[in-house]
């Protein structure tokens, strides 16, 4: 039995959307989407060119119940990665601020009755690759207007039509599996000796990263899987909040000499056990048996896994161990006595362990980041050069190399290096987290919100990416998107930070919510602080008021070595030129994007940001990379908006 309304499929660069047989194809090789994100692909893809809303999108696709845009998000962030969304070059979905999305690039539409790969089928379609036109299946953008007004039966039939076609596909074609998102929960130790305990987590996030190279599984990393076995999710939570298909849980006992370990994968939300095996090795021998789980877990779920990049010989069992504790206090702590104690031991790791390259990219890593102050990109570019001639794939490495890069403003290096650091690991949120602070810090808005989405749908609960993706929001005027992530912060720190706190009254002000401000401004905990940022607050509803913000904000500055462009910039007259001087320094600086924000608008119209640009080495970049939206050359400078 054949269908009359076969869809064919969709087709553009190397990519090939399969419509019926739910098939996307990059560059060759099958990429599995969960459900609901296909569907949101095919959607985008079939209405080229055309701004679609944020409600048009969950009407036709989830029917709008009960789910709220974080969801679409999510979604578009999933597309984006398996289109190759941390190339430049690879960016087809766009978003359209306070809107929607539109999808930019010329498809063809290659009907059923063309084998695959064939051409002879092919239709050029730029404005449309369906029948019926677009105002009659779902809401394009149009002035804003009561969602009761709108007419809904077109909506209607749309949903209708397209449950109908997925009941007739599902009689007609076998089923396929949705794309498997899974969690590698912390290995539960048997026994109370908190270094075994570190080991395991350890042990957990290096599973994660060996399971990253399962082709077709996508990896919940990052902080998430800390916070889900600390607070012992259950599988609808696991379901609910990671979003996940699959979780791996486990335990670990030493016996002497022995390792025992014993996994379980389950569905979520059902908790329902589809593969379990116990592993009993020599204790020397937890750095390859990590493989052989991985290709288990990889059977299990019918997925292939890669094996382009293969390991580096097998350390001493010993400094193995030690590496993955320290990597478990890097990646997951938010203890600072604890972080301090890392770096030294990691120090100290590093000369005992010369021929392990992870150690030395760690180590690289942390010492090219701003977290260990100025000084340090000797030792950084030394120990990254050292991890490359080990293994020349080692993402961390080269990772630091472009934080050393950013810090001379060598941004060419800087995005070679970061896309390589990408290349060879795109499922990291750390990486994308990084990517994402580079590109919002060049202006590159849309950009940086990709990799913001990716490392987000990666580590959901993590601090960092909720934080940037707020505070990016922020900088983009999607003031009341970014309130509901900065909203999830304070649950996301063990205490309440300067930085939360700062960033929420920011939001507030630029929201016009001074009730908000008046009380996160008397939440921060230095007593200088609370009285500037209550004192501009005040001065904000009340320009009499400025001379003595200007007094309280002088005080603060010279008391505590406050970052001034925090509060200038607020000023009726702003120092540009002072202001801009305070985003010159660091290279994974949070923040370094806020000067393009909307509130900055009087700060870029000053003369002093057209030397700011030429300092920095923008117009430089952009020239060679291409322009962001709101720059335009101007001369030899530039002109910004």
């Amino acid at each position: 039995m054949a269908l009359t309304n076969e869809p064919g499929a969709i087709v553009f660069d190397d990519i090939e959307i399969d419509i019926a047989g739910r098939r996307l194809t990059v560059g060759g090789k099958d990429v599995a989407l969960e459900p609901k994100t296909f569907a949101v692909l095919v959607l985008l893809a079939s209405h080229p060119g055309t701004t679609l809303t944020h409600d048009g999108i969950l009407d036709a696709v989830w029917g709008h119940r009960h789910v709220t845009q974080n969801v679409l998000h999510r979604a578009i962030a999933l597309v984006r990665q398996a289109l190759g969304g941390h190339s430049p070059a690879r960016q087809y979905i766009h978003t359209v601020h306070g809107v929607g999305y539109r999808f930019d690039a010329p498809v063809q539409r290659r009907l059923p009755s063309s084998p695959r790969g064939g051409a002879s089928a092919a239709v050029d379609d730029h404005a449309s690759v369906t029948a019926m036109p677009i105002r009659q299946t779902l809401e394009v953008e149009r002035p804003a207007t009561s969602r009761l007004h709108r007419n809904r039966v077109p909506i209607a039939i749309v949903v209708c039509a397209l449950f109908a076609l997925a009941v007739g596909f599902s009689l007609l074609r076998p089923r396929i599996p949705a794309s498997p998102t899974l969690v590698v929960l912390p290995l539960q130790v048997i026994g109370d000796d908190r270094n075994e305990a570190a080991f395991a987590a350890g042990l957990s996030e290096e599973l994660t990263t060996q399971l990253a190279r399962v082709n077709g599984l996508r990896l919940i990393s990052g902080v998430s899987p800390t916070v889900a076995g600390k607070d012992d999710f259950d599988p609808p939570q696991l379901a609910e909040k990671l979003h996940t298909t699959h979780a791996l849980e486990g335990s670990l006992r030493e016996d002497g000499d022995r390792l025992r370990i014993a996994l379980r994968l389950i569905e979520t939300p059902s908790g329902r056990t589809v593969w379990a095996q116990d592993y009993d090795r020599m204790a020397s021998d937890a750095f390859n048996v990590q493989q052989e789980i991985a290709q288990a877990v990889a059977g299990a779920l019918a997925l292939p896994i890669g094996l382009a990049r293969a390991k580096a010989t097998a350390p001493d069992p010993q400094v193995f161990r030690e590496y993955l504790q320290l990597r478990h206090v890097f990646l997951a702590s938010n203890d600072t006595t604890a972080y301090a104690q890392a770096e030294r031991d990691l120090d100290a790791l590093a000369e005992r362990a010369p021929d392990f390259a992870p150690v030395h990219a760690l180590l690289a890593l942390n010492l090219a980041s701003d977290f260990e102050g100025e000084g340090k990109e000797d030792a950084a570019l030394r120990e990254a050069h050292e991890a490359l001639s080990i293994d020349p794939n080692d993402p961390y490495a080269h990772d630091a190399l472009g934080q050393v890069a950013a810090h001379h403003k060598d941004w060419a290096t800087v995005k070679q290096e970061y896309d390589t650091a990408l290349a060879l690991d795109p499922a990291d949120p750390v990486l994308h987290n990084i990517d994402g602070m580079f590109l919002s810090r060049l202006g590159y808005g849309q950009k940086a919100l990709a990799q913001f989405e990716i490392a987000y749908a990666a580590d959901p609960l993590g601090y960092w990416v909720t934080y940037n993706m707020g505070t990016h929001l922020d900088v983009l005027g999607r003031h009341d998107e970014a309130k509901t992530y900065l909203d999830l912060l304070p649950g996301r720190e063990s205490r309440l930070s300067t930085r939360t706190l700062v960033a929420r009254w920011r939001n507030a002000v630029w929201r016009k919510d001074f009730a908000a401000a008046r009380g996160f401004a008397a939440q921060l905990p230095e007593i200088g602080s609370r009285k500037a940022f209550t004192a501009v607050t005040e001065a904000l509803l009340d320009p009499a008021a400025w001379p003595q913000a200007e007094a309280a904000i002088e005080e603060h500055e010279a008391t505590l070595d406050a970052d001034p462009y925090r509060l200038r910039l607020y000023e009726p007259e702003p120092d540009a030129a002072g202001i801009l001087a305070a985003f010159e320094p660091g290279a994974q600086q949070p923040g370094g994007n806020l000067i393009w924000a909307p509130g900055y608008a009087a700060v870029r119209r000053d003369p002093a940001f057209r030397k700011f640009l030429k300092r920095m080495k923008f117009i430089e970049f952009w020239n060679a990379n291409g322009w962001p939206p709101q720059c335009k050359p101007d001369g030899n400078g530039a002109r910004c908006h």
